[in-house]
């Protein structure tokens, strides 16, 4: 078997990897967006034959998770591929572009997975793993081919609200792995012996934080970071607060059809942030919120800035925890905040990472024992040999660089 990191093996984002069987037999293991692209554009694809115009040998798309540095490229490709992935994913996707969000896009020929069950295509056999992420449905895949086992971690870590699934993995890994493609995404952000923070020490942050907070409290994470999102209403509830969120962020919620996951279509609790209510129960405005601001915490982006800042909502009582990572500060909620530090409000940055520390990077090789490990989604391969170095023989190949297993 082939394998040719297409893009990602010395950046994050942009991941996508090409397999080829000796029979010619092709497969695709994710298509993402680079993080520094301006614009989602073909010109972006990589040099993949029968993207556009699909050749009988490309047999499918494999897509671990919905973060568009993971599948966003697949906007362009000959809609007669099949994409494969969860179902999660798949509503996901579609919730965003029903919704209207710019740049959103749903797959039109989706054959959906789940974890566990392998999918035989061609010459190929592949599992999709469970892993813990910040993607509400995040898999790693294990690839079979001409008697070889290669697996790709996508992206995991070990710390978030489903750690069980990436702990359980660990515990009970497949066996005889000829090469692990691995993330590695966060090596050069901690002490090699450092831990990130947990989801759940993140829920004790967020609730001083709202006790602490004598107007309104306000949290600025993504709105497809379920797991913060349900931190953030476990600790409204604790303090006392009901959770405010826009009609996207619930539209996302609502599109999961979990009965765990807070909205505000069957969560009392949870409210709609609107300057246009119809006479719905769950509605709620920011002049109304303005009567009783500690009684609230608001899940906000750009487009609710106006309706609190004109209800007088922004104001040195009012409390704003960032939470997403810290590269949008410079970008897109570069507005968010600076209008918050121009009224006064209690700046704070209560986040953690979606992918792992390298305690858990080191676990996760120690367990699946391949026989190579190649970095994947890191801006520091090099640094692979000397953390992971006594636990595998270290590979590193650069973009477009075809080697054989």
């Amino acid at each position: 078997m082939k394998i040719n990191i297409r893009r990602g093996a010395n950046q994050i984002g942009g991941s996508a990897v090409e397999l080829t069987a000796s029979n010619g037999n092709r497969v695709i293991l994710d298509l993402g967006l680079p993080l520094d692209a301006e614009k989602n554009t073909p010109a972006l694809l990589p040099d993949i034959v029968g993207l556009t115009e699909r050749t009988p040998d490309l047999l499918g798309l494999f897509i671990t998770h919905a973060h568009q540095d993971h599948f966003a490229l697949g906007k362009h490709i000959d809609p007669s591929i099949p994409v494969y992935m969860g179902k999660a994913t798949n509503s996901l996707m579609k919730a965003s572009a029903d919704y209207g969000l710019p740049g959103a896009f749903a797959f039109d020929n989706v054959v959906e997975i789940k974890g566990f069950e392998p999918v035989v295509v061609g010459s190929f056999k592949i599992t999709p793993y469970p892993v813990d992420h910040a993607a509400y449905e995040s898999f790693a895949f294990l690839v079979e081919a001409d008697g070889k086992r290669i697996f790709y971690s996508g992206d995991f870590r070990a710390h978030g609200r489903t750690s069980k699934r990436t702990e359980h993995l660990i515990a009970e890994p497949p066996k005889d792995i000829d090469v692990l493609l691995m993330e590695g995404s966060s090596i050069h952000r901690l002490d090699p012996d450092e831990k990130f923070e947990t989801e759940s020490e993140l829920e004790e942050r967020f609730l001083e934080t709202f006790k602490n907070t004598a107007g309104l409290a306000m949290a600025h994470p993504s709105s497809q970071n379920i797991d913060r999102i349900v931190t953030i209403y476990r600790a409204a509830k604790k303090s006392g607060r009901t959770l405010v969120m826009s009609g996207y962020t619930g539209f996302i919620m609502k599109s999961l059809d979990n009965v765990n996951i807070p909205n505000f279509k069957t969560f009392s609790d949870v409210k709609k942030l609107t300057d246009k209510p119809v006479g719905m129960s769950h509605e709620i405005t920011a002049e109304q919120i303005a009567a009783t601001p500690d009684k609230y915490a608001c899940v906000i982006g750009s487009k609710l800035l106006p309706w609190l800042e004109s209800a007088g909502l922004l104001n040195p009582g009012a409390s704003y925890s960032y939470s997403m990572w810290s590269g949008y500060k410079e970008t897109s909620a570069g507005r968010v905040i600076a209008k918050m530090k121009d009224a006064g409000v209690q700046m704070a940055d209560i986040h953690t990472s979606g992918h792992a520390d390298v305690p858990t990077l080191r676990r996760f090789v120690g367990a699946l024992k391949p026989k190579i490990l190649v970095p994947i989604h890191t801006f520091h391969p090099e640094q692979f040999q000397t953390l992971f170095g006594g636990l595998a023989e270290v590979e590193c190949h650069k973009d477009n660089e075809e080697f054989e297993i």
